[in-house]
């Protein structure tokens, strides 16, 4: 597994939660293709490596051979993502991603058939390219989790997709986030949250997911309601 895919690596395991990733992976076994896409999608902090990890583990427990990617191995260079600022929802939106690669060195050479496919194209954190490359069955899995995985460029490519649904988990670690600490006094309270909030990327985040969500369409995804990790839930319709 590619450096990058940071799920957590002892998840909660309760009654509910199986039920939720065994319904995902049963219809991931109704596909009826050699190559199957899986497409896990969610704002940030939704849980959707963690989601993506433990389906991959429930598929291969059925047996089938399962690739794991995600969009934060496909990030673009910083002056790339930032060169509209480093708290622009636009930018976050439109220049986080290298979506051609993700097209045409992953899904589309996945679905017909490659041997050898790229699973990894860059190493965020040192800003820098880091191709990895991952051989792939004859019958397998990808699992890719990530950011807007159903914008236009996106969208028609997964034969199942999945949107984890936590705004209120998400708000809430926010929330905290600005909250702890803060002086007592209230206009040294009230000046501190203005650095915070000048210095903070969370209104970039929550702003350019409200963007992509006015483009993309996701009338195909499985919505799961992941608010509350333990008791997970598939939405109606």
């Amino acid at each position: 597994m590619p450096t990058g895919l940071d799920g957590h690596p002892d998840p909660i395991v309760t009654a509910d939660r199986t039920a939720v990733l065994d319904a995902i992976a049963d219809r991931v076994d109704a596909v009826d293709h050699d190559r199957v896409l899986v497409g896990i999608d969610g704002r940030s902090g939704s849980g959707k490596s963690t989601f993506a990890d433990e389906l991959a583990r429930s598929l291969r427990r059925r047996g089938r051979a399962v690739v794991r990617s995600t969009t934060d191995l496909f990030h673009r260079p910083r002056s790339e993502r930032f060169r509209l600022g480093t708290t622009s929802p636009e930018g976050y939106y439109r220049d986080s991603h290298q979506l051609d690669t993700i097209v045409e060195d992953l899904l589309a050479p996945f679905r017909s058939g490659a041997e050898e496919v790229l699973v990894g194209a860059f190493d965020e954190p040192h800003d820098r390219p880091a191709p990895v490359t991952e051989v792939v069955a004859d019958r397998a899995v990808l699992v890719f989790d990530g950011l807007f995985l159903h914008r236009p460029e996106l969208a028609d490519r997964w034969d199942l997709s999945v949107l984890l649904l936590a705004d209120g988990r998400a708000d809430a670690a926010w929330l905290r986030h600005l909250e702890d600490g803060l002086p007592a006094e209230p206009s040294e309270r009230a000046a501190e949250l203005d650095r915070r909030l000048e210095r903070a990327r969370w209104p970039r985040y929550r702003q350019g997911w409200t963007r992509y969500l006015a483009e993309a369409d996701l009338s195909s995804a499985v919505r799961v309601d992941n608010g509350d990790l333990a008791v997970p839930r598939l939405v109606p319709g």
